[in-house]
């Protein structure tokens, strides 16, 4: 399904505060996304997915704003902040969130109200078609492969209609061939929809084949700075290899 719609404009500009006061991780995250995809990386620990999770609502920054074309989702200073399910971006998280008892249809309708989880429209199977999905849409999640299940939890994603997607992970569980299967999948997706995303990775070929704008994570002690390294428009990205392993098993 195509649904071609200008991309989102994100501004970020946070400090995310992580544990204990005794112990207490201070994350400082500040780029602009004009279109397109950002990659954020960096060593483990160094706040990756708090940062992805303080955007799409589940974590509150102690300072900063969190702009989408203009309009705060977050803005610290002003008492701003735009409930999750109300900031309409799609959220996929490095375990997917599938519910084993479900079928794939029904996790894909999951997030919809109950009207539409009844009787999906079809918007639903569109989605599931462009994801290759339409034939298993009453497996059960359990007996699909990995790179199944990742096309199940951004087909649900998707379905929500979000204005942006949040990717923590995407590839890092699955095999080489399933990763280029998704990679295929996720950039037709963005590209056919104009949808922009913020990625988090470990795996530099994968953000080559992702990134658009590289935000780059460093931690020293107790606190952590990410800023972009490098904008690009064409699919090249700059020497990330020293900054992160390419090993997809390294933890967050």
């Amino acid at each position: 399904m195509k649904e071609e719609r200008a991309a989102l404009e994100l501004e970020v500009d946070l400090e995310i505060r992580v544990g204990s006061a005794a112990d207490c991780l201070v994350i400082d995250v500040e780029f602009v996304l004009e279109r397109g995809v950002a990659v954020l990386f960096g060593p483990s620990g160094s706040g990756k997915t708090q940062t992805l999770r303080a955007m799409a609502g589940f974590v509150d920054p102690a300072r900063g704003v969190l702009r989408a074309d203009g309009s705060s989702l977050f803005h610290a200073s002003e008492r701003i902040r735009v409930r999750a399910e109300a900031r309409k971006l799609g959220y996929v998280p490095q375990d997917q969130g599938l519910f084993p008892h479900l079928d794939v249809m029904g996790n894909v309708v999951f997030g919809l109200d109950r009207a539409e989880r009844r009787r999906p429209g079809p918007d639903v199977d569109a989605t599931l078609a462009e994801l290759g999905l339409s034939k298993m849409k009453h497996s059960r999640v359990s007996s699909l492969s990995g790179g199944e299940r990742q096309r199940v939890a951004l087909a649900r994603a998707l379905v929500a209609r979000p204005k942006l997607l949040l990717l923590d992970e995407p590839l890092s569980a699955l095999d080489r061939g399933s990763r280029q299967e998704i990679q295929r999948y996720l950039r037709a997706v963005l590209d056919g929809r104009g949808l922009s995303a913020v990625v988090v990775t470990h795996d530099a070929e994968e953000a080559e084949a992702l990134g658009d704008v590289f935000v780059r994570f460093e931690r020293d002690g107790q606190s952590s700075k990410a800023r972009v390294t490098e904008t690009v428009g064409a699919r090249e990205a700059p020497d990330i290899d020293r900054a992160m392993p390419r090993s997809r098993h390294t933890p967050l």
